[in-house]
């Protein structure tokens, strides 16, 4: 009878949550029999709308969630049209590809509609649905932006397309679009997959030991594998956790400034509920690192035992002997004989040497001692030693600078900070050159840079004209900026690793207009 109970149980209480967790797939599949054979008689047949909507959903996660920017229409248009071009090789003219283009996008978007799935309740007895989109659009003034959903996110994770990447990072990833589009409850869901993700590694650890213990052969494999799929990633899912953790903050800020009379209580329950859980992770995911050092010290401690144990001191003559005669095999005293008569030392006098015994010993020449004239070597004063080194401070940041103004006619000091975190990581704000380079940069509202060649009138110009001398960074003498404060007392954190709330670095956003 209980297991009776237990399977009409998961067959009609847990139904809802099946469905709703297969909704994810059911657009993929609609998009797939998309009868192209429809579309101008057939005319695309040969289109495949299935890696048409991988490759779409993998473009959108690079642009929303990677590059942290939506997606205007005509970026979607020439990705789509690169695709028919490469992989299906069609040669449209422009009015045949505009047309289907416009088809494939309006099929994946729904026509601006969710996908709807109908299913039998059995908890009503009636039909239920779920809806589902991959594609969210937006109006910013007259211009039309899109952006992925995070369902669909996790739709394409689960097609494992993303073989090579860390799986906790892949759960992150997802947990940001959940922060951002405040879906915290579906957030505290994806928490838990990591910490399963992070309790499988323990556990995988486990038996590399165990392997280790008893095939050391088969647990170096095991352990070199573990290393690889495993630690690899393990600098970047801190990262990660440190991002997610901020954004709660922020949206826990937010949620608490709220006035106590419009204050969206269960939306603050769950965000504690969330932060709660993105602790813990972060907690196991810190003992998971302290597990892995343990793992390398012990099983270096097992090979080198085993190493060791293969060496023998002495040789057993005794122990052979009888070992011969308990297989009866005379035979096998031959490696015991062969070695002592292999040496053949048949040593023999040349007479062409007896004229060299005879003769007197020849006097020893005396030679001239070799005197290396001593290399005069250049002194570098501490004022010398610290110009260079800004100097190269200077010159990455400044190098980061004008490749964005180049691009763009405006940049943001957030936007900066970005470019110049991915390029160098976390510490460039932790170093004290950066903030001088704000300090000297701000003293002077506007730069012509072919001005600054010819004359400096700063500290900050003559270190510019230096960089700008190079053949690399002749383009950019053609540049003229200005740099504008923002009228409001907007200020940028920069969360870095061991640092408390209050000792993180603040500047003020400034942005970087190019004037030509």
């Amino acid at each position: 009878m209980d297991g009776t109970y237990q399977m009409l149980h998961d067959m009609i209480d847990f139904h809802n949550d099946r469905m709703r967790n297969l909704r994810r797939y059911y657009p993929f599949f609609c998009l797939q029999n998309t009868a192209f054979h429809l579309f101008k008689e057939g005319k695309y047949a040969s289109l495949d709308m299935g890696y048409i909507t991988l490759a779409v959903l993998r473009f959108f996660i690079e642009e929303n969630q990677f590059n942290d920017r939506p997606v205007k229409y005509q970026e979607v248009y020439a990705f789509l049209a690169g695709v028919l071009a490469r992989d299906f090789e069609l040669s449209l003219r422009e009015e045949e590809e505009k047309e289907l283009i416009d088809y494939i996008f309006d099929k994946l978007k729904n026509d601006g509609k969710p996908f709807v799935m109908e299913y039998f309740d059995p908890v009503s007895k009636g039909k239920a649905s779920v809806r589902m989109k991959l594609i969210d659009a937006t109006l910013s003034g007259n211009t039309v932006l899109y952006t992925i959903t995070a369902d669909a996110i996790e739709f394409y994770l689960d097609t494992k397309e993303i073989r090579e990447e860390s799986k906790i990072n892949i759960q992150q990833v997802l947990l940001e679009k959940m922060i951002h589009t405040k879906n915290f409850r579906g957030g505290i869901d994806v928490i838990r997959r990591i910490n399963s993700e992070v309790n499988r590694l323990r556990l995988q650890k486990k038996e590399v030991l165990a392997l280790l213990g008893s095939n050391v052969f088969d647990g170096v494999k095991a352990l070199e594998e573990f290393n690889r799929t495993g630690m690899r990633w393990f600098s970047e899912e801190q990262k990660l956790f440190s991002h997610n953790m901020e954004l709660m903050e922020r949206a826990r800020a937010r949620a608490e400034e709220a006035v106590p009379g419009e204050r969206d209580t269960e939306s603050l329950r769950e965000i504690y509920r969330l932060e709660t859980e993105l602790k813990k992770a972060m907690a196991n995911h810190e003992e998971l690192l302290s597990d892995c050092m343990d793992l390398q010290v012990r099983a270096d401690e097992m090979i080198r035992k085993y190493k060791y144990s293969r060496l023998r001191g002495a040789f057993d003559f005794r122990g052979f002997v009888a070992a011969a005669e308990e297989a009866g095999d005379v035979t096998m005293l031959s490696h015991l004989i062969e070695p002592l008569l292999a040496p053949r030392l048949n040593k023999q006098f040349t007479l062409l040497q007896t004229d060299e015994l005879l003769s007197p010993p020849a006097e020893a020449e005396e030679t001239k001692e070799a005197v290396e004239e001593a290399k005069e070597e250049m002194y570098r004063f501490d004022d010398e030693i610290e110009e260079e080194r800004i100097s190269g401070n200077y010159k990455a940041i400044v190098k980061t600078l004008f490749d964005e103004l180049w691009q763009s006619d405006r940049v943001a000091l957030s936007e900066l900070n970005r470019k110049l975190e991915m390029r160098f990581f976390d510490g460039i704000f932790r170093n004290s050159d950066y903030y001088s380079f704000l300090v000297h940069i701000c003293q002077k509202k506007e730069y012509d840079l072919e001005t600054v060649t010819k004359k400096q009138d700063t500290f900050f110009e003559g270190i510019l004209a230096e960089i700008l001398q190079e053949p690399s960074m002749k383009k950019y003498t053609r540049l003229r900026f200005k740099l504008i404060m923002k009228p409001e007392a907007e200020e940028l954190i920069h969360r870095i690793a061991g640092l408390e709330r209050d000792a993180a670095f603040m500047t003020t956003e400034i942005v970087f207009e190019r004037m030509n």
